[in-house]
């Protein structure tokens, strides 16, 4: 989704169309034959966005694992201006000479700052095919209560161990943070990708809030509009948090993130661009506010 919003802010500001390529998707296990999250097959789920699945797809046959890419941005300059392939280290969208040049976008461009000037809220608003039945009406309870939602992601990141699994202390303070700001008695919701093992984990937490279980036949994208009706978030260190916190439009104010992503950089907000000034940072160990 960040992608694929720096590719639409770049076409908007260059006037050309935005083309998107899907190659990594079609064998991402051939880089990670060792990692046990790569054994599958990843889907482009973005494609269940009606927005993006109206985007023309380019077939140019470059490697699946994106090292053409790679190569070009680790020898950059020359050969990057002349190709037009531009990565977040170098790919300035406020500035007319950068985006004059770049034809080609490479990279994670995790920060809000490259497509400040596009709605991701009219791009990520309607689903194909649209929201099934669970999920409306679980979109209507969420809107009718003042709702926290509380995002622990633990599956694949308990099989990658290079990114920090927050700890039951810190989801239970971020709760704690935002209760005196929402005021009355706003519900708790616990989002999961593995409730058997929150429940395990983290049993004072499970017994604080409600589990949301989305059934097997509904979409992650779908998921993610879901949480994204909350009012106020307890963000894990993963994208879907703060995508889900984004696309609710809630306030800075009423989103609790951890301070920092990886294991091995305890002392490093290695992304603090992705959050506003105003966010709750709190320790994901000891749930302390740094």
């Amino acid at each position: 989704m960040f992608q694929y919003m720096a590719g639409a802010c770049l076409a908007k500001k260059s006037g050309h169309e935005l083309v998107i390529n899907l190659n990594w998707f079609s064998n991402p296990v051939f880089r990670n034959k060792g990692n046990p999250a790569y054994l599958t097959k990843r889907k482009a789920d973005i494609l269940q966005f009606q927005a993006v699945a109206r985007t023309k797809v380019d077939w140019l046959p470059t490697p699946r694992d994106g090292r053409m890419e790679r190569l070009v941005s680790i020898f950059n300059s020359s050969i990057g201006e002349f190709l037009g392939v531009t990565s977040e280290i170098n790919f300035m969208p406020s500035e007319s000479e950068s985006v004059s040049k770049t034809k080609r976008l490479f990279g994670f461009f995790m920060s809000p700052k490259f497509f400040s000037d596009v709605d991701s809220k009219l791009i990520f608003a309607e689903l194909s095919p649209p929201l099934t039945k669970w999920s409306l009406e679980t979109q209507e309870i969420l809107k009718v209560n003042d709702s926290i939602g509380v995002h622990i992601r633990l599956g694949d990141y308990v099989s990658l161990g290079d990114k920090v699994i927050p700890t039951e202390d810190y989801f239970l303070k971020g709760i704690e943070q935002l209760l005196p700001i929402l005021g009355l008695s706003p519900k708790i919701y616990l989002f999961t990708d593995e409730p058997k093992k929150l429940r395990e984990m983290f049993p004072s937490l499970a017994s604080r809030g409600e589990i949301i279980s989305p059934p097997s036949y509904t979409t992650s994208a779908e998921n993610l509009i879901v949480l994204s009706s909350c009012r106020a978030f307890v963000c894990s260190n993963s994208t879907f948090s703060w995508w889900g916190a984004a696309l609710s439009g809630a306030s800075d104010s009423l989103v609790v993130r951890p301070s920092y992503f990886y294991t091995d950089k305890p002392f490093v907000d290695s992304h603090a661009d992705l959050w506003g000034s105003t966010a709750i940072s709190l320790h994901p160990l000891t749930g302390n506010i740094v």
